[in-house]
This record gives C-alpha cells, structure tokens and sequence, in this order.
C-alpha cells in the first residue's frame, strides 16, 4: 500500500480512484453514477478540509472542479435537474477558481497553464449543451454560467469572453424581438460586450469584426430609440403646453423645439424614418406655433424627401406624411402666386423705364432680321463671354437668328442676376422667334 505524506494526499488519492471507476461506468445506472459522484465528492472535500497549506489546497479545489466539470457535461441538460445542474456549475467555477488563486503562489506555472486549460473546456462544453436549449433558457443559462465567473478571482479566459459575447449576441436578439414594447433591453448589451472584451486574453483582437459589427447595431438601435424618446417627450411637452398655459412660453417652445432637433440628430442616417417624423413635428411647431412657414416648410420637405427614399416601403397614408406633403404642396403655390404677383408689377416697372428701347427694337425689327440683328447686338450686346452677331446674308441669316436665340434667351441670363436685363431678353427673345418663323416659312 502506497504511503501518504498527508491526511489530504490520501484523501484525494481515494476520491481519484472512485472518480476512475466513475468514469468507466458512463453505461450505469443513473443511482450507481450518482452514488460513485458523491463518494468522490466526500472524499476531495476531506482533502480540502485536511489540506495543511495552499499547495494541497489548490489541488483539492482542481480535484473538485474536476469531478464538477465531468458531472456538468455528462448530464443530459434538457432532462437535467435544473437547480442541480446550477448547483453543480457554480461549484465547478468556484472550486477552479480557488484552485488558480490557491496555485499562483504554490505551484508551477505548467499547472497553472493547465488549470486555465480545463477552464476553458468546460466552458466550451457548457456552450455546446447550451446549444440544446430554447432560446430564452439558454440566454439565462449563460447569465448564470458568466455571474459565476464574476465571483471567481478567475480573468483573462478566451472561454469566459465567448460566453459574453454569445450572451450578448443572444441579450441583441431579444432587444430586438421586444423593441417596440421594451425597447430599454437594448441598454444592457453594451456593458454584456464590454465584459467580454475584459475577460479576452487579447481584447483588442478578440473576434474583432463580429465585436464592431455587433456593437454598431447596438449603437443604431439605441440611436432609434433614444431619437423616438426625444420625439415623443417633445410631442407630450408642446401638448401639455398648448392644452395648460394661456400664455405662450418662448423658452418652452425653443426647449421642445431642441428635442425635436435631438431626435433629428439621433436618428439621422439611421433611422429614416424617425428622422422623417422628426422633422415634421418641428415643421409644425413652426407653421402652427411660431407661425413660421418657411421655416416649416424646409422642414416639411425633408420630411417627405427622407421618407420618399425608403421605397418601396410606402409612407404616404402615414397622417403625418400627408400633413407634410399637403403644406409643401400649398406653400409652393404660394410662393409661386406671390412670385407672378411681384414678376407682373416688376414687368410693369420695366416696360415704363424700357419704353424708348423698346420702341427702337419694334422700329428695328420692322425694318426685317437684318436690321433687328444689327441693331442688338450693337445697344444691347449679350453679355454671355465671346457671343458675337453672325453673318447676315441670306443663306446665312436663319443659322444667325437660331444663335442669337442662343444668346438672348431669358432662361440663359439667370446667371447675370439682372432681372431688368432679363426682361429685356425676354422682349428681345419674342422678336427673334417671330422672325425666325418667317425666315422658315419663306426658306
């Protein structure tokens, strides 16, 4: 018979005999494992509880996290005791963490390198069966598997990192699925990710594409909901405002006016459609508040042109969109009537001031295209760079009067900011057509 140094070393030798045999027996009967189980369990926390300094300390704990770890993953999880199999995780977790601390003044550095191998298998084995489970039990199995670890001494395990990163991807999906009605799940995946980059051995390299591309959609949709938070407290305030005060209240209207502004912000380039809502509700706090239009219609335009770019979804019944597009389409032809009222009075004053030039033009023109072409280009010179008259002889006199339309024509003088020039052209441009038909007709 072998002789033991300590009451520990003993202890531990029968608890890996029994442990031996356990292992050998995967066909038994679930009572004989179960028994084989607890007699190793009772002889390794013997050890533990006889061990004289850490060096058989740390051993007992990597002997129990051990048996743990086999009893872990050789249990069927969907049929498995839950609040067993838990205990037996925790257990598991603990005891390898004792071990490594217990280990890192009392053994070498090969058997620390081991114990963190073993760690991070089990760990690995754990995700497999986790794999088993319907979703919302296998998200709580890995919160359960990582607050584990966060009470353990343990860091730096790639293992634990994964798990964090598989909760967090798992924590995504359900934000997602639950977004409209709690949309304040997407604020704990962050912190899930974070905790993986500090469990990673190498946390700047640590599956850095799937990382960002994962934390990129976190961020989006916490962008969302936080640019619809904004909309929805500056739509209660300017309600509240308007139904409670008899005084307008400047400050508050330019307060709601900044949270409109926010959710624009927030949502802009990645939620269209929050933006487009945003920028209607500021529209309105202008043309209804305010009384505002051009300002609310720069807003009421982006509005429909952010939602006109999600086609093929179709906005336009939206209430919302319809009130946008119709102040759009009013304001224009607003506009428009304003611009035509003030273009007549201004054409009024031109055709006063311009009179004597008008009639020699006429005198010209009555002349025949020859003598109008001279005339032009002589008094009223265009002003386009380079633009010279023509020849005027006959074969050559509809090709002159075609360039000449070229250079008078009032769509081509916007660039001079001269409306009384234009206006000119315009006259000049009536006269020239009205030769040029002739000259057809007579070619």
């Amino acid at each position: 018979m072998k002789n033991f140094k300590t009451p520990s070393e003993k202890y531990r030798q029968q608890g890996n005999e029994i442990f031996a045999k356990l292992k050998q027996q995967e066909d038994a009967a679930f009572v004989v494992r179960q028994g084989r189980f607890t007699d190793a369990l009772k002889y390794y926390n013997q050890a533990l509880n006889a061990s004289m300094n850490d060096d058989e300390r740390a051993s007992a704990h990597k002997n129990l996290g051990s048996l743990y770890s086999y009893q872990i993953t050789s249990t069927n999880i969907e049929s498995a005791n839950k609040n067993d199999y838990n205990h037996n995780l925790k257990e598991c977790i603990t005891s390898y963490g004792y071990a490594l601390q217990l280990g890192r003044q009392a053994k070498s550095q090969e058997w620390l390198i081991s114990i963190r191998h073993q760690i991070n298998n089990f760990v690995s084995d754990c995700y497999a069966q986790f794999l088993l489970l319907p979703t919302e039990e296998r998200l709580r199995a890995l919160e359960f598997t990582v607050n584990c670890f966060e009470r353990t001494t343990l860091n730096r395990l790639d293992s634990v990192a994964t798990a964090y990163y598989e909760l967090g991807q798992l924590m995504f999906q359900n934000a997602l699925k639950h977004f409209k009605k709690e949309p304040k799940l997407i604020y704990n995946c962050l912190p899930t990710l974070n905790r993986a980059f500090y469990w990673a051995c190498e946390p700047h390299t640590f599956r850095s594409n799937e990382m960002k591309e994962l934390q990129d959609s976190i961020w989006l949709h916490q962008c969302i909901h936080e640019s619809s938070n904004a909309r929805h407290t500056g739509v209660r305030m300017l309600d509240y405002h308007l139904q409670n005060d008899e005084e307008l209240n400047m400050d508050f209207i330019w307060t709601i006016i900044d949270k409109f502004r926010e959710a624009i912000l927030l949502a802009k380039e990645l939620d269209i459609e929050g933006e487009a809502r945003a920028c209607h509700c500021t529209a309105t706090v202008y043309e209804k508040v305010l009384k505002m239009d051009d300002i609310a219609y720069n807003y009421h335009l982006r509005c429909i042109t952010l939602a006109q770019t999600l086609v093929p979804r179709n906005l336009t019944k939206h209430e919302w969109y319809m009130k946008s597009s119709s102040f759009v389409q009013k304001h224009r032809a607003k506009k428009v009537n304003e611009e035509e009222k003030i273009d007549e009075e201004r054409y009024k004053n031109f055709r006063t001031e311009l009179a004597s030039d008008l009639k020699e033009l006429n005198k010209a023109a009555e002349k025949g295209a020859q003598e109008l072409l001279k005339y032009i280009y002589e008094k009223h010179p265009p002003r386009k760079e380079g633009a010279t008259m023509g020849s005027i002889e006959s074969d050559q006199l509809i090709k002159t009067v075609k360039t000449a339309l070229l250079h008078y024509h009032p769509d081509r003088q916007s660039v001079f900011n001269d409306k009384k020039w234009t206006f000119l052209c315009t006259e000049i441009t009536k006269i020239l057509n009205a030769k040029h038909e002739i000259l057809k007709l007579g070619s």
